[in-house]
């Protein structure tokens, strides 16, 4: 009757436990993908407090280098007493002084401004994906709870008789555990991945940037006047305001990736004022600037190239790291299986009274532990 009633529990729950089996497997990295997200988010709130705070100063630098501006700009007191001490050409120059540097304030700004909103763009994606990974770790958790209820419900007998079905509990802990340490690796390779992805799409942005800079500095050698000026310096700003940005990700990804990861070279932005560009325009500033140009196209190229070839060895070894979590996901789905079929053995055995057993009355047969810590997650 006995035997019989526990073959009727075991054919009852075997479709939920192979259900319960196969979801576990389909969500057994969800915890190590949250707590990697988790770090990611952590790291990018922290870049964001220090950008707004930075953005903040500059602000406040803008405004303090607008009043000095204004200052020479809109005094006519302090032109007249420099006119009638003979010093109209000191004016003239603490006026240029002043309208270079408040640009230059205006400039780093707006550099500073387009960094504080990209962070906050990653965030919020990040953010989403945060929620997504959320979902399928309590997913696994109630899965995990489950199994093990169903396992209560049925192995509830001595154990120590079963040193086979101890030994495939180990196994199987084991292989979870690697699993897990796999599934951090895989979620920093794809992590490296995402990083240079978007310096790569940064760098395209300067380039883009640069060439419009380009044939604008080459009609400033023809002629092209104040407008043309004006826009050429205008695209150098843009050009200057991406690779911020790719200096921002480099950062991340010294924290994350092997050394050199991060390495692209010079990358320098042609820069001139609004002075020297437009009021003191003439055919060598023109030819100097296009010169200039000339140099940062030729590095924004070559990161480029580098940053091509960095990708590629980060797809490899993503790819790498999920030909081993599928192995190991393999190997502990088959741990996952002989464990099942010994301890259905097992407690068909007792249950069938085998004299040979010897199993102490007041043992307790328990359930494999599944839900192991997962490893930290590193640090961005």
């Amino acid at each position: 009757m006995m035997a019989s009633c526990t073959r009727e529990q075991i054919q009852d729950a075997a479709s939920r436990n192979n259900y319960l089996l196969t979801s576990l497997h389909e969500t057994d990295s969800a915890s190590s993908q949250l707590a990697q997200q988790i770090s990611y988010i952590a790291d990018l709130h922290s870049q964001i407090q220090k950008t707004a705070a930075h953005v903040s100063n500059l602000k406040k630098a803008t405004a303090a280098e607008l009043k000095d501006h204004k200052k020479y700009s809109e005094s006519t007191f302090r032109r007249f007493a420099h006119k009638a001490s003979g010093r109209k050409d000191r004016f003239e120059e603490k006026a240029a002084k002043e309208e270079r540097e408040y640009f230059d304030a205006i400039q780093a700004q707006k550099t500073g401004e387009d960094q504080l909103a990209y962070l906050q763009a990653l965030k919020s994606e990040a953010e989403v994906t945060r929620n997504e990974y959320e979902k399928q770790a309590q997913r696994h958790s109630d899965l995990q709870r489950e199994l093990d209820a169903l396992y209560d419900s049925i192995f509830a007998g001595p154990t120590p008789g079963f040193p086979d079905e101890d030994e495939k509990e180990r196994t199987c802990a084991s292989a979870l555990q690697n699993v897990q340490h796999l599934s951090a690796n895989l979620e920093k390779a794809r992590h490296i991945l995402f990083l240079l992805g978007q310096i790569a799409l940064k760098l395209t942005e300067a380039g883009h940037h640069l060439d419009d800079a380009h044939s604008l500095s080459q009609m400033d050698l023809f002629g092209g006047g104040n407008l043309a000026s004006m826009q050429k310096r205008n695209y150098l700003e843009r050009a200057e305001s991406s690779i911020s940005q790719v200096r921002m990700l480099q950062n991340q990804l010294q924290h994350v990736g092997p050394p050199g990861v991060a390495d692209l070279g010079p990358m320098n932005i042609a820069s001139g004022s609004i002075w020297g560009d437009v009021v003191f325009d003439n055919i060598f500033s023109d030819m100097e600037m296009h010169d200039k140009i000339k140099v940062s196209e030729l590095q924004i190229g070559e990161a480029r190239r580098k940053i091509g070839d960095k990708i590629r060895e980060a797809e490899g070894r993503e790819q790498e790291c999920q030909r081993e979590l599928d192995a190991a996901g393999e190997r502990l789905q088959h741990a996952r299986r002989g464990l099942q079929r010994a301890r259905e053995e097992a407690f068909t055995r007792v249950a069938g009274g085998d004299s040979s057993v010897g199993v102490p009355a007041s043992a307790n047969l328990r359930p494999p532990e599944y839900e192991t810590t997962a490893p930290p997650a590193y640090s961005v």
